[in-house]
């Protein structure tokens, strides 16, 4: 599977690693290294984790610091798209369109 991940994510990412930056050094290094092994695993297995239950069509799963990965998985065209990634205590109806 190829993975795509849309610039909306990166946005997300920054936001994400400036936030956790104003905690030291570790939690950036720790989401990043989490992020990174999601990928790896969604590219190998990309069914192993749940529909979202608000929008079945995304895949979530969880990284470090309870943030979620809502992605789809485009069979046809062998890719992992990565829509978000959002803390899990914020609404992702609205955000994932």
């Amino acid at each position: 599977m190829k993975l795509v991940i849309l610039s909306l994510v990166r946005d997300d990412l920054k936001a994400i690693r400036l936030y956790l930056s104003e905690y030291g050094e570790s939690p950036p290094k720790r989401f990043r290294e989490g992020f990174q092994a999601f990928c790896a695993q969604i590219m190998d297995m990309p069914f192993s984790f749940s529909p979202y239950e608000h929008a079945p069509s995304y895949f979530k799963g969880v990284i470090a610091y309870d943030y979620l990965v809502f992605y789809k998985v485009d069979i046809e065209k062998g890719r992992v798209m990565i829509y978000r990634v959002l803390h899990s205590k914020r609404d992702a109806r609205p955000l994932l369109g």
